[in-house]
């Protein structure tokens, strides 16, 4: 089945797929929550959380399960990863998937059963790439563990959320979202382009001078963000933003020291930086943010969440498939007008969903511009999703394998 030709094919699909209707859904719910124009349907599991698990937990792991799985063996020298390897893990998240918002009707139990199965699916998804690792010589797996590592964190974040839900637990609930995001998304995110922006950066742009890298620069990251999952969750202010303030020193540090004014004459690479940038950004607001709380009262509130989650995580998924989609479907390697304005579309939507979450800005509008950000993303990113999964469906225009 071609679906199943390489390891990408199907996990992008789904997180394509996922990427629309989480949006949809997010953006129908906002307009009876918030415009009035109908009234939601009572559900089993709060609206805002599920809402957090289904970006988070919903959409990235597929994205990064099929980079993974597809550049791993790569990076190591090695076979590529066998077809049952990634196919078990990929149906087994996604019906995982699909019982949770069957559960959204049928009840909580049905959405932990869901909850299982899609850390089935990532278990054996991190088993494939763990084989892959433990193959390869060691100077090949330098500094790759730490995907492992991350993974292993997201798996631990959802059995955390299915037992919040089990318990009636915000306190579980609230520790999975900080974990999934802290502790698995931004630690892999960081380490894909730690890894794949100076390389990218060589390969286009003439005499360009990579950076010494080192294996523990991204354990370090992943390390500090372990730390910001215990001091925000045990509420220990002054600790907490020192490890922002060093998140955001690190990331910010690496985007400029890897940047060159010419980069933005290549469309891929470009998109790229214009992700890269939103990490150190909204890391800088998560420690005004923590700083506020400490001193005199929640100021951002839920602005550096959506810097990190839309503008950094959200602009990478669409700068990852793009080069990997077009790279592997025999296509040139050049960003195309539907991926401009998916990432414009992204970066409006973090804007005004960071907008609205300060209440000067919000109430100064004189609409609840979070009503409006979601439909904006769904708008901008639903026909370069479309686009692209038609890629993912179809032959390689090179009549290659994969």
């Amino acid at each position: 089945m071609l679906l199943f030709d390489a390891p990408h094919r199907a996990f992008f699909l789904a997180g394509l797929a996922q990427i629309l209707l989480a949006l949809l859904l997010w953006s129908l719910w906002l307009l009876g929550a918030f415009a009035g124009a109908y009234t939601p349907p009572a559900l089993p599991v709060s609206a805002i959380p599920i809402h957090g698990f289904l970006m988070i937990f919903g959409i990235f792991p597929f994205f990064i399960s099929g980079f993974l799985l597809t550049t791993y063996p790569r990076w190591m020298q090695r076979p590529p990863v066998a077809r049952g390897e990634y196919r078990r893990p990929f149906l087994a998240r996604a019906a995982g998937l699909v019982l949770v918002y069957v559960g959204l009707g049928a009840g909580v139990s049905v959405v932990i059963a869901g909850l299982a199965l899609m850390m089935i699916g990532d278990a054996l998804t991190t088993y494939a790439l763990l084989r892959v690792y433990r193959g390869a010589a060691a100077k090949a797996r330098r500094g790759v563990g730490v995907f492992q590592v991350a993974m292993a964190g997201e798996i631990v974040a959802i059995g955390l959320y299915a037992s919040g839900l089990a318990h009636a637990s915000p306190a579980a609930i609230s520790w999975a979202i900080r974990l999934g995001l802290f502790g698995f998304l931004l630690p892999t995110l960081f380490a894909v382009g730690y890894r794949m922006i100076p390389f990218f950066s060589a390969s286009v742009l003439s005499d360009y001078r990579r950076a010494p890298s080192h294996p523990a620069v991204p354990l370090a990251f992943f390390a500090l963000g372990l730390a910001h999952v215990v001091f925000a969750s045990v509420a220990l202010a002054p600790a907490l933003v020192v490890v922002d303030v060093a998140l955001a020193a690190l990331a910010g540090y690496h985007a400029g020291r890897w940047f060159r004014a010419d980069a933005v004459r290549h469309g891929l690479l470009f998109l790229l930086f214009a992700a890269f940038v939103w990490l150190s950004g909204g890391l800088w607001l998560y420690a005004i943010h923590d700083a506020s709380r400490a001193a005199s009262g929640d100021l951002l509130g839920f602005a550096p969440l959506h810097a990190l989650g839309i503008g950094f995580a959200l602009s990478m998924v669409v700068a990852m498939v793009t080069r990997v989609t077009r790279g592997h479907s025999g296509r040139p390697l050049e960003s195309d007008r539907l991926s401009w304005v998916a990432l414009a579309g992204v970066q409006v939507a973090a804007l005004l969903r960071i907008a609205a979450s300060i209440r000067v800005i919000d109430a100064a509008a004189g609409i609840n511009l979070s009503v409006i950000a979601a439909p904006v993303a769904l708008l901008a990113l639903s026909p370069w999703a479309v686009s692209y999964g038609i890629m993912l469906i179809t032959p390689r225009l090179d009549g290659r394998p994969g």
